[in-house]
């Protein structure tokens, strides 16, 4: 078993919601947040192979109701033939185009971890799914450069460490600027969060 840090961006949110989201219920999926399923139990029965690769691959028709949560750790897209190297491709720019650039609105970066089982989880909501790993997703993927971990059903507040918010206008200043995007307001959990070093050391995100 190996413990992972991710990180995910959301839009649309108010900070009370944020927070909520921190001290209350965690990040929780489509599934439950939509009304698909009433509880916890009846979202993992919805996980499988085929849920989780719709959630990968027909987004626009099944992210409202899907039992998954997309967070990112990071990822390395490879060189290829013509052109040897590899890049970077970083968890925190990649929650930052989902939460704020790409929809052009204020968002928040909620940082925790999750627990991955080094092959596929199945149905086992304990587990998220490392499907950024080649070696347990090999079919070639358009997304795969958005270093995906996608997570069963929840992430309780006890596994996030802090949300940052991001406000739209205050980032693409700093872009234009060459500075790295600061956040404009910050919610801690030190109350809740247990850290993972409790258990054994998490591998960090790129």
């Amino acid at each position: 078993m190996l413990i992972q840090e991710v990180v995910r961006g959301v839009g649309r949110l108010a900070y009370a919601d944020a927070l909520a989201v921190v001290r209350e219920t965690g990040l929780v999926c489509a599934a439950l947040r939509n009304g698909v399923v009433a509880t916890s139990d009846a979202a993992e029965g919805l996980l499988s192979p085929e849920a989780l690769e719709r959630h990968r691959h027909d987004h626009p028709t099944f992210h409202s109701q899907s039992p998954y949560i997309s967070a990112t750790a990071g990822t390395y897209l490879e060189g290829s033939r013509w052109s040897r190297a590899s890049r970077a491709r970083f968890a925190f720019d990649t929650a930052l185009d989902f939460a704020v650039l790409g929809p052009r609105r204020d968002g928040w970066i909620f940082y925790g971890y999750v627990f991955l089982l080094g092959r596929a989880a199945g149905r086992h909501a304990e587990f998220a799914e490392e499907v950024r790993d080649l070696h347990q997703h090999p079919a070639w993927s358009p997304y795969r450069g958005e270093g995906e971990i996608a997570v069963a059903v929840r992430i309780p507040p006890r596994r996030l460490r802090l949300a940052e918010f991001y406000d739209y206008d205050s980032v693409v200043r700093s872009i234009r600027n060459g500075r790295h995007p600061e956040p404009d307001d910050v919610i801690d959990n030190v109350a809740l969060f247990e850290a993972p070093e409790l258990l054994a050391n998490a591998r960090g995100v790129i």
